[in-house]
């Protein structure tokens, strides 16, 4: 069976139905570099991946035709593709809406001319290593000239916030859950009080994305607190449970409830900050 029949956006009806059960557990790692026109090179790929991040693709372990390379990363499987299209549906320039940081993400995903669809599966491996090998090849894609933006976790990001981030993050040994989870963030009530949200910690990592409802704090206390309970959420493969405390001191006990989602679909753990 052809590789991007199970990794390309249609898929038969079984894989279908492989892909929504294992979206119930998390395990779904995948990204759209948006690209300006058809032109990728994926001799410089491997090239940046070594530079970068000292990933060395074995040949014997890698499967390569002239638009898709299957790869060993780890004990995980990566495949990347370019497909001479834009994203199909209008779902780059949709999710664009949503990047409040990036006032060209609009602008950049409507002038997408084609798309490196990037896929990672975990093959067994801890989900928050898929993560991290997600990152480092979008990191690197996105150094091409003909890269624009990168559609993942319901949203587009910049080339420069997404190459940073993963930067800093990753050679300060930290996670890049910047780069894997979107913080959405609005206000109720013209700035008195602040909402945000997650997405992607489901999908990806098989745990309820978790909202604040009209917080009191700044916006930059309410997206600290944010990333900080994703971030341990990730790395402790941690359950937040309706009726239970979180919090950061033994002082700290904010309450944990469940319920349908103010923005998302379906229901997300709310937290009282």
């Amino acid at each position: 069976m052809s590789i991007w029949k199970f990794f390309g956006h249609k898929k038969p009806q079984d894989e279908v139905a492989a892909a929504s059960e294992s979206k119930e557990k998390g395990g779904l790692f995948a990204a759209s570099v948006l690209l300006s026109e058809a032109k990728f090179s994926f001799e410089q790929f491997v090239s940046d991946l070594k530079a970068d991040w000292g990933i060395t693709l074995d040949s014997e372990d890698t499967a390569h035709d002239s638009d898709t390379m299957v790869v060993n990363v780890d004990g995980m499987m990566a495949a990347v593709s370019l497909f001479p299209a834009p994203v199909p549906n209008g779902e780059a320039e949709s999710n664009a809406k949503t990047n409040y940081r990036w006032p060209g993400a609009v602008k950049a995903a409507q002038k997408h001319k084609a798309h490196l669809f990037i896929a990672m599966l975990p093959q067994g491996q801890p989900l928050p290593e898929a993560g991290i090998a997600l990152v480092r090849l979008c990191a690197s894609a996105l150094g091409q000239e003909t890269a624009v933006a990168v559609n993942t976790a319901g949203t587009v990001f910049a080339p420069d916030f997404y190459i940073d981030y993963a930067r800093l993050y990753l050679d300060n040994d930290m996670y890049p859950v910047m780069n894997l989870v979107f913080f959405g963030l609005y206000s109720n009530d013209d700035g008195k009080t602040f909402c945000s949200y997650t997405y992607g910690l489901k999908d990806s990592f098989g745990r309820e994305e978790i909202e604040v409802i009209d917080s009191a704090h700044s916006p930059q206390e309410l997206l600290g607190f944010m990333t900080d309970v994703a971030t341990y959420v990730i790395e402790s493969d941690a359950e937040l449970r309706d009726g239970e405390t979180i919090g950061f001191s033994e002082e700290q006990k904010l309450p944990i409830t469940q319920s349908p989602s103010a923005v998302l679909e379906g229901e997300t753990v709310k937290i009282g900050f």
